[in-house]
Parts: structure tokens; sequence; C-alpha cells
């Protein structure tokens, strides 16, 4: 008998977003190439947090699955603002550990 546990592993997409009202931030970047437009999402900790200066989730932007071989389109990954590798998240199950831990609040799945 084995103890290895089968976890659902469901990819981050923009549903994931809409159904945890994450905020969208809508951004422009202009360069000698030309327009690029491209969006992310932040949810403050814990999300109900009137400070602005909160420590957020941030996601990478609507574009960056192109720079990973693992990302299709319209798939993000997670982690916290302001930290390089620290709590990035690939799936919404390893979203709501995190979140949960960080915030001692239940998972985000049962917002």
């Amino acid at each position: 008998m084995s103890n290895d546990i089968d976890w659902p592993l469901t990819p981050i997409t923009e549903q994931t977003f809409k159904r945890q009202k994450w905020e969208r931030y809508d951004e422009v970047e202009v360069t000698e190439d030309g327009t690029t437009k491209y969006h992310y999402y932040m949810l403050p900790l814990p999300k109900d947090n009137p400070d602005d200066k909160a420590t957020c989730l941030i996601s990478t932007t609507n574009d960056e699955y192109q720079d990973f071989d693992f990302m299709k389109k319209g798939e993000y990954l997670i982690e916290l603002e302001g930290t390089v590798g620290l709590g990035v998240c690939r799936y919404e199950e390893e979203l709501e550990v995190l979140r949960g831990q960080i915030t001692n609040e239940e998972t985000l799945s049962k917002v």
C-alpha cells in the first residue's frame, strides 16, 4: 500500500483571479519597437487589508508565459511581491496553501 497522495493540479488562469477577486493592473510599455499592452494581478494579504503598503501576492504578466516552456497562454505564476522566487506557485492548490499559511486564514477556494 502506497502512502503517496495524488493532489489535483489546476493551473492558475484569469478565471482564478476573477473568482478570487484579485485586482487587475493594465500597463503600457512604449519602446523603440512599438507599444506593448499587458496586465497582471495583485491580491493584498490578508485579502481585505486596507493598507496600501500591505504585502501582496502578484502574478506574472499575461505575456510572460512565452518565457517559460512549461506554461501555456493564459496561465500565470504567483509569488510574494518584492521577493525573488519565494513562494512561487504554479497551481491553484499551491496558491491556496501559501496564502493560508501566510495569513493564517481559510483557503481561497472557501472565500
